[in-house]
């Protein structure tokens, strides 16, 4: 009893430790840049829940990523206002309650205290879980609910009602509004009662029917969204085929990359832009996944001699204690930050001692940590491993981790003979080597997104600053001024951007991309024959682009030459016969040109195609209205006005141009 109450006070010392380091982490981050200014996902997770809050519910869009953490950080925007830091003291709170779960999770698989102890001191010095709780990423969430599950999982064996499978679908289902990895728990789960005895089979089905039904009984409101406000039947999320084509990369040894051309052009990261221009028409979110699922099941066949040593290198990445870098660098950051050094324990520990721990556990727990540790592994595998999407399996690593060293305190002399030597193979395995990215690359990414985020913040010294500083660790590269002109842009310091971009013209010069940026940024200032001048170079540089045409024909309307601009808009057309706007801006340019007929069968035909673009119905009824068709204008005008989300700005250009179609009526 006397040892229970010690190691009773030992966890709280540890849980006022790690509060503390929290606190300290907390402090120095929340006046950086760091903190201030989300990228990449933590954007996106930023914008969903701001559009959220105005009451936008992104009509005509399927779910592209788990909804549950953007909705929840709209209610926390909603209560504590837009890009709060109350979400950061949340996710920290909520990382050190994962600490005390692995205490409560390992004291009730192994019966320990003990071992629940050293495992949560374990996870408690692996620093990357209080890392990524200070960022707007889901992580913290997930390997939250990944714990919940884990521990109903074993009431619903040591308790096996049908009352517990339910709650252990439900809560599985929860989990996968965030993550929808986590959803092939419903398939794997039934394994362990077909391991349990002493169950009947019509008990077993029973029970199978009950986890998996009330799983997807928490997907329901998300799929009756998706039907209603998308009109698209998905069951979650419409980004499965886009993350599945970019995990048959094999180039990419494993690691996550983008896999279209256009990024830089076009950032387009679900591709459904970019297959709709292919295509010509509107598509649907689960059109667009069934099209990339299908790409990437032939890029796997067409490439299947590479595919075992990818499907290799991805697996050793998952378990590898390498931190992969992607939207954050963890390694890099760690030394920035004080409060996290002594957090020193790494995950090749974790991994090699935690996978071993597995063979000293009871027969029926060790099922269980197969289960939760392969399925998990398993539903990342056709993906891409990072170390943030891996941070669920950690806690329960750790568990299995305390479990080994345990072990071979208590083992004897020839025991220890085979499993210490076996440890140190796997730890020397697993260590960091051909897995690492180039330090020097990683660091020059951490600049150029820490020059983003100073343009982001109108800072256009430190943006410069930090330009020159991913400049000095690699030089020479045309990436880095190329991405550090997009950052000049959105300062709108266009001469400056203007420099950099010439400079990475002058260092690639077979890139299509500088010449168009700097026509582009010309045109923004008037300086059209520049701009043309821009355009015609990348043109030159790959004749079958689109977008150089279509800028020249844009840019040539402003200069007040219709022939001209006519020309270079069909010229895109012929190029990207799909593209929505190469069409509107073309049917505007036949129109000018008095070929209204032409025009109006060309947007008969887009608004056919792309139903929900504005601009295809308000041209049209300009044109009609230009034909004195003042009916079908108003009727292609209120199409416009029925579409939804418009902005202030659309809305206004429809009421101006309805008053016009009044007077002429």
């Amino acid at each position: 009893m006397k040892n229970v109450r010690v190691q009773h006070w030992l966890l709280v010392l540890l849980l006022i430790a790690g509060a503390v380091v929290r606190l300290v982490f907390f402090l120095q981050l929340k006046d950086t840049d760091l903190a201030a200014v989300p990228l990449l996902d933590a954007q996106t997770y930023h914008d969903w829940a701001v559009r959220l809050v105005s009451g936008d519910w992104g009509w005509n869009e399927t779910y592209w990523m788990g909804p549950l953490y953007p909705h929840l950080l709209a209610l926390i925007y909603k209560i504590f206002g837009v890009g709060s830091q109350v979400t950061l003291v949340l996710q920290l709170c909520l990382s050190l309650l994962n600490v005390w779960l692995v205490h409560l999770f390992a004291r009730r698989l192994t019966g320990h205290d003990g071992t629940a102890l050293l495992a949560a001191v374990l996870f408690s010095f692996y620093g990357a879980p209080v890392f990524y709780a200070g960022m707007l990423l889901m992580a913290t969430v997930v390997t939250t609910l990944y714990l919940l599950v884990a521990l109903f999982t074993i009431s619903a064996i040591e308790r096996p009602s049908t009352e517990n499978w339910i709650k252990l679908g439900l809560l599985v289902g929860l989990a996968g509004l965030a993550r929808g990895n986590v959803l092939l728990l419903l398939l794997a789960f039934p394994l362990l009662l077909w391991k349990t005895k002493g169950i009947s089979p019509a008990l077993r089905w029973r029970r199978t029917g009950a986890l998996v039904l009330a799983g997807l009984l928490m997907l329901l409101p998300v799929t009756a969204r998706n039907l209603i406000v998308a009109h698209d039947f998905v069951l979650l999320t419409s980004n499965g085929g886009v993350n599945l084509l970019i995990g048959q990369q094999a180039a990419y040894r494993g690691i996550f990359a983008p896999v279209m051309e256009e990024a830089q052009a076009e950032f387009d990261p679900s591709m459904e832009t970019t297959l709709e221009r292919e295509l010509g028409r509107d598509l649907k979110g689960s059109q667009v996944s069934r099209i990339l699922t299908r790409r990437a099941i032939g890029e796997f066949t067409d490439n299947l001699g590479a595919m075992p040593l990818h499907y290799l290198r991805k697996a050793y990445r998952f378990w590898n204690g390498y931190e992969l870098p992607q939207i954050v660098s963890y390694d890099y950051w760690r030394g920035q930050f004080g409060a996290l050094k002594p957090l020193a324990l790494p995950f090749t520990l974790l991994s090699a001692l935690g996978l071993l721990g597995i063979r000293f556990l009871p027969r029926d727990q060790r099922w269980i940590m197969i289960i939760l540790l392969g399925t998990y592994f398993l539903s990342l595998l056709p993906f891409f491993p990072t170390s943030r999407y891996r941070q669920p399996v950690a806690p329960l690593l750790a568990v299995t981790a305390a479990v080994f060293i345990l072990a071979m305190i208590k083992a004897g002399a020839q025991e220890r003979r085979v499993w210490l030597p076996a440890a140190l193979l796997l730890i020397a395995a697993l260590l960091p080597r051909w897995a690492n990215l180039n330090p020097a690359e990683v660091n020059w990414q951490v600049h150029l997104h820490e020059a983003s985020r100073a343009s982001k913040l109108g800072n256009l010294k430190t943006t410069l600053a930090k330009g020159r500083q991913a400049e000095e660790i690699r030089p020479g590269l045309a990436d880095t001024p190329f991405h550090l002109s997009l950052y000049l842009e959105d300062l709108g310091a266009r001469e400056e951007a203007l420099a950099a971009l010439r400079l990475a013209e002058i260092r690639a010069p077979a890139n299509r991309l500088p010449p168009y940026r700097i026509g582009r940024n010309l045109e923004h200032m008037k300086r059209y024959d520049e701009a043309i001048g821009a355009y015609t170079r990348a043109a030159n540089l790959d004749p079958a682009w689109p977008y150089p045409p279509l800028r020249m024909g844009l840019v040539y309307r402003q200069m007040g030459q219709p022939d001209h601009a006519l020309q270079a808009l069909e010229t895109a057309h012929r190029l990207g016969p799909g593209n929505h706007r190469v069409r509107t801006n073309l049917a505007s340019a036949y129109a000018e040109s008095g070929q209204g007929e032409k025009a109006r069968i060309m947007l008969e035909d887009l608004t056919r195609d792309y139903p929900l673009y504005i601009n295809g119905w308000f041209n049209l009824a300009l044109v009609e209205l230009r034909e004195g068709n003042t009916i079908a204008a108003e009727k292609a005008l209120n199409e416009a006005a029925s579409l939804r989300n418009l902005s202030a700005e659309e809305k206004t250009r429809i009421d101006q141009l309805q008053q016009v179609i009044n007077r002429v009526k």
